[in-house]
């Protein structure tokens, strides 16, 4: 059967990388097919109008009622109590979601969207897309109603690397057969074709405070721990102490109004580290990305970040821990983007790497050419996106796999 109506959940509507790469798959499907794209958000955010745009949107309310039910799942689930959890839910999210019927495919996008599909009226066919590693899935188990529905409800499951895939296969115990690998993506053209002014790369340096003469290694995303904000400061002050050459460090994003950032702030005050700078949350990255002569990938755990695809886009070098799915694209890149490769959590490895790229310029060109080739190649929009619903439609027909006997 062919797939004709799909309904696509996301767990918000917020400028990260799992709802970023839903809403532009969704966006291309608009554009290519004929399918009919409903979207259910489990939160809001700024990228809610991006997915108005593809088709009808029902938004999970945060009324009163729900926020106070919502508290209370969470509060017994992480109890260790899950028993009254369901009820809860069936009460918060069920008359939100009974007029969403009809649809050939459930397309769950990342793994708390999971936890609304038993209280969806019955499709045909589930595919869950999983973003997430060991970690983000352990601490999801802890509270999650049904922590089984990870290995138990979907048809499928598409994986957004090859690290996502054995970590399926191998933690959780989906069959191999079913789980699909799809590496994030991105428009490369579109990036690449982003002009921005030499003056104002130069007024976003002098902003920070930056000398015309510095180099600029970049970070980016959030300032939790998965993202290693706090690596990237070490990196800062372990760079310093090796050169004397002026090298500052831009990490572009973070909520500067939450703990985590009191936290990383006191870090870069006792450490003295006046070359990091923050830029708090930037709704367009891509400018300031364009400053960057390294970016540094030091997180915790990342699956399969768009923000080193952004990058590769734009030619630059890409240097990363052994931290989830970014060595695939590098090794898979070339000879000199491998280099960019190092063991996880060493950080003067990381600091050999950054600051041979500094030292050569033709180093830093060759990796980043590679790069942005293999991400041009492999990793664009219009390549990735056919693939991926090619295989939706193949789930949906049912000629992926078996299900297991019950």
């Amino acid at each position: 059967m062919t797939l004709r109506r799909m309904l696509a959940v996301s767990h918000e509507a917020s400028l990260t990388g799992a709802p970023m790469v839903l809403v532009e798959l969704l966006e291309w499907m608009r554009a290519n097919t004929d399918i009919e794209v409903e979207v259910l958000l489990l939160g809001g955010g700024p990228m809610q109008k991006r997915f108005e745009a593809v088709g009808n949107v029902t938004t999970v309310g945060q009324s009163a009622l729900g926020s106070v039910l919502q508290l209370a799942q969470r509060g017994l689930a992480a109890r260790g109590s899950r028993r009254a959890s369901p009820a809860l839910a069936r009460l918060r999210l069920e008359p939100v979601l009974r007029h969403l019927q009809g649809f050939d495919l459930v397309y769950l996008n990342s793994l708390t969207s999971l936890e609304v599909l038993p209280h969806l009226p019955p499709a045909r066919t589930t595919v869950s897309h999983i973003h997430e590693l060991e970690t983000a899935v352990r601490l999801w188990q802890r509270v999650a109603p049904d922590p089984s529905l990870l290995s138990s409800a979907p048809d499928a499951w598409v994986a957004a690397s090859g690290a996502v895939r054995d970590m399926l296969v191998g933690e959780i115990g989906c069959p191999k057969e079913r789980v699909l690998l799809h590496h994030a993506c991105v428009d490369g053209p579109a990036i690449a074709r982003r002009t921005v002014h030499l003056r104002d790369v130069e007024d976003r340096r002098r902003s920070l405070g930056i000398p015309p003469d510095a180099a600029v290694v970049m970070g980016s995303g959030t300032i939790e721990w998965r993202k290693g904000a706090d690596l990237f400061v070490q990196l800062a002050c372990e760079i310093r102490r090796r050169t004397d050459d002026p090298v500052h460090f831009v990490w572009v994003g973070g909520d500067l109004s939450g703990h985590d950032w009191v936290r990383l702030q006191t870090d870069i005050e006792r450490a003295g580290a006046d070359h990091v700078h923050v830029t708090g949350l930037q709704p367009d990255p891509i400018p300031w990305f364009q400053m960057a002569d390294v970016f540094v990938l030091t997180s915790h755990e990342d699956p399969f970040p768009l923000v080193c695809q952004e990058h590769a886009a734009l030619g630059h070098p890409v240097v990363t821990y052994r931290n989830g799915g970014i060595p695939e694209l590098l090794e898979a890149a070339g000879p000199e983007a491998a280099l960019g490769v190092v063991d996880h959590l060493d950080t003067s490895g990381m600091a050999d790497r950054v600051l041979a790229l500094l030292e050569s310029e033709q180093l830093r060109n060759a990796a980043g050419e590679q790069l942005r080739a293999r991400v041009f190649s492999h990793h664009d929009l219009s390549t990735a996106a056919p693939k991926l619903v090619a295989d939706l439609e193949r789930i949906a027909s049912g000629s992926i796999g078996e299900r297991p006997p019950a």
